[in-house]
């Protein structure tokens, strides 16, 4: 099964829906950076969110996202977009009380804070829309669903499911988030909410390939909709050897003779991809010479 997500809408108006597939990606990323057991398992989940924040990006937006948590993973960030790109990491923790990924217990993502940024990068100096809100259950499905009601105020469901191999390898990933319009009635909202209640078989649905489709079909099961957009979905990073440059010419002269002094060169990876740039000592002098032009 692709990658995408799938968009939709009620007859109505009044309610709205997308739903996500990306477990080829997410388990290319995950591979990227060496993750498995509950760090894969984090890295999954905050993925499938990113594209759900992104989905409903406006065309030029960046939604990043930014987990920070006391429990498997300290950090995760996410950069993803309209278009259906996206890149991210973790940073594990090995000091985690948690064990094991128990959702019966204290979730998994621990007590920290969700943070969503929104930046349109193709107008400069605009301000960037920021909203921030505790992890109240450490549940990422429920703290993104707390970040909707408090943050921008629109009623909302999410669901997230990840699924691990016998390895603890990252195998399947995907997720849905519904939202009340205005003009929504008591009746569809409760109808929606009965719905997701009973889908507690997202996870197995996912890993058995259920298409995005399905998943829309199954919460909108009692009333009409229409599909407004079938994306597929894709990792890119957005590093760069020139971007890799303007950040050396950051560091500072000296900083850069240090480089020079000690090893002989630059090795700068991003941590998005893994991928590392190198300049030489030669092209460290370059730009200490121009620094000081």
């Amino acid at each position: 099964m692709s990658d995408l997500w799938q968009k939709c809408i009620s007859n109505s108006g009044t309610l709205r829906g997308v739903a996500i597939s990306c477990s080829e990606l997410a388990r290319e990323l995950a591979t990227v950076h060496q993750l498995s057991g509950e760090p894969a398992q984090a890295f999954g989940e905050a993925l499938v969110a990113g594209f759900i924040l992104a989905s409903y990006c406006k065309a030029g937006e960046r939604m990043n996202l930014n987990i920070k948590g006391d429990g498997g993973v300290k950090q995760a960030l996410v950069d993803a977009y309209p278009d259906g790109t996206i890149r991210g990491y973790v940073v594990p923790n090995p000091q985690s009380a948690i064990q094991n990924y128990d959702l019966t217990g204290d979730g998994p993502w621990g007590k920290g804070t969700l943070s969503v940024l929104r930046k349109r990068d193709d107008q400069k100096g605009a301000e960037p829309y920021i909203g921030t809100v505790p992890l109240v259950t450490g549940h990422l499905a429920k703290d993104l669903t707390f970040y909707w009601s408090q943050s921008e105020q629109v009623p909302s469901a999410v669901g997230i499911a990840v699924n691990l191999d016998s390895e603890g390898k990252l195998a399947t990933a995907g997720g849905f988030l519904v939202q009340a319009m205005p003009g929504a009635t008591d009746a569809e909202i409760r109808e929606i909410e009965n719905q997701v209640t009973h889908m507690s078989n997202l996870a197995r649905d996912i890993a058995a390939g259920s298409e995005p489709i399905a998943i829309l079909a199954t919460i909108f099961q009692n009333m009409q909709f229409v599909i407004l957009e079938k994306k597929p979905l894709k990792a890119q990073c957005t590093c760069s050897e020139a971007r890799m440059r303007r950040a050396l010419t950051l560091v500072g002269a000296s900083e850069l003779q240090a480089m020079i002094d000690e090893v002989g060169e630059a090795v700068v990876k991003c941590d998005f991809c893994e991928k590392e740039y190198r300049a030489s000592a030669d092209e460290l002098r370059k730009m200490i010479a121009e620094s000081k032009a």
